[in-house]
């Protein structure tokens, strides 16, 4: 019997990670580099060989560069966006196409491990969103020869939210301190709970550090370093009672702390790790028991959709808010679908309600154009769809009523921009 593997990837610029979820530890674990078991970050490398007539990826395209003649290929995030192609022997290949080889090479290079080893849910945790890399990334699932909903894409705060909310409770009874100290340099997440509302509600505070504070600015300096991180370390804790400290980025990879440690270490645990973004994609990849934090809390982050979406139905003494997509998730991962019959009317009204269950807004859309039919045999399916946390389109689409009435494909767009906590109600026709 072939293994099954829920795998999350940490898909950098320069680097990749993996980690695979291991059924007896019941914990997500790194994947080290073939050639290199001490390394779990895959330089995002590809090598062709001339010698072999083979791809090469990661630490195995770097050794192999070395040793056999071929074609190197690096930079490959860097030139996505432009039209240049590199050939290798008689090919040629633009960059999307060798951005999918990369991340399917990856993938391979883990699952080659195995016999006969499958993907059954992967997780691609990127920076933030970028549309370019999403549509390439969307295509992957055809690539790997698995249905297209065994993959997601989500992002590193996403991850980093999976990472911490499955480590153990007390870590994460306070407020949460995340540091991401990469090539692009420091940004700082602290991550709040506020119980005494209901739903809880989860927070997310960001500041950008990377103007202060990067790699580039100091070179070999780590004195100064330190003693400027130890300034932000201790301004950021006076502002809450921090719980946990979790620390990731190639930024943090070298032994330059100890000011900043002392300063950090104060009446909380710290953890350093360049694997919290793999491993919280990885939870988020099994789902279930892992998801239940998602479940509990109420997450609000700067790509999160803030209020649901959905249609009142039934008539005004008794009328029924139906979801169409719930919020608390990420925009561009928030998609719902529901049918409906219509009953006596040919309107469909729309309803944006916010965390505390009020109504911030309504809108009515009219189904005009279709022909007259018996009462209850026109059904509609309503969709809702997101294009940045505030706004999007309700798509409602006529789907007739089997062989007696057929569906005339018309479809009603209405785009919809939600408003300002606290904004009146209103009502409009399409």
């Amino acid at each position: 019997m072939a293994d099954s593997f829920y795998i999350g990837m940490d898909l950098c610029s320069d680097f990749t990670q993996l980690s695979y979820y291991n059924d007896i530890t019941r914990e997500p674990e790194s994947v080290s580099q073939l050639n290199n078991k001490e390394t779990y970050m895959m330089p995002n490398i590809l090598f062709y060989s001339m010698d072999s007539k083979r791809w090469y990826v990661g630490g195995e395209a770097s050794e192999a560069r070395f040793t056999e003649q071929g074609v190197v290929i690096d930079g490959i995030f860097e030139n996505l966006e432009t039209a240049s192609t590199v050939k290798v022997g008689n090919d040629e290949y633009d960059y999307e196409t060798l951005f999918l080889m990369m991340v399917k090479l990856h993938i391979d290079s883990f699952l080659y491990r195995y016999e006969d080893a499958v993907v059954k849910k992967l997780v691609i945790s990127v920076p933030e969103y970028n549309s370019r890399i999403f549509s390439i990334l969307s295509k992957l699932y055809v690539e790997l020869g698995v249905p297209e909903d065994c993959i997601e894409i989500t992002s590193h705060l996403d991850s980093g939210l999976y990472y911490i909310f499955n480590q153990q409770h007390d870590l994460w009874i306070n407020s949460v301190a995340l540091y991401d100290y990469n090539s692009d340099g420091l940004n700082y997440y602290r991550i709040d709970i506020s119980r005494n509302k209901k739903p809880e509600i989860v927070s997310v505070t960001h500041e950008d550090y990377s103007e202060q504070m990067s790699m580039s600015i100091y070179g070999n300096d780590t004195y100064s370093m330190d003693t400027d991180f130890a300034k932000i370390a201790e301004y950021e804790n006076k502002k809450a009672y921090i719980s946990s400290v979790f620390l990731t980025g190639i930024g943090f990879s070298d032994k330059w702390m100890k000011k900043s440690t002392a300063v950090l270490c104060q009446g909380r645990r710290v953890f350093v790790g360049q694997n919290i973004y793999t491993k919280g994609a990885c939870y988020r990849a099994v789902g279930g028991e892992y998801k239940k934090f998602y479940e509990r809390f109420y997450i609000e982050t700067k790509e999160n959709v803030l209020f649901d979406v959905g249609i009142i139905a039934g008539d005004e003494e008794k009328e029924e808010f139906v979801p169409i997509t719930t919020g608390g998730k990420q925009w561009y991962n928030t998609k719902g679908r529901i049918e409906v019959i219509l009953d006596n009317t040919d309107k469909v009204k729309l309803s944006y309600r916010s965390i505390s269950g009020e109504t911030e807004k309504q809108e009515v859309i009219r189904i005009h154009g279709i022909p007259k039919r018996p009462n209850k045999t026109t059904k509609l399916s309503i969709e809702a769809e997101f294009e940045n946390p505030h706004s999007g389109a309700v798509i409602v689409r006529d789907l007739g009523f089997g062989k007696l009435f057929p569906t005339t494909n018309k479809i009603y767009r209405k785009e919809f921009e939600l408003p300002k906590m606290g904004e009146e109600e209103s009502e409009e026709e399409s």
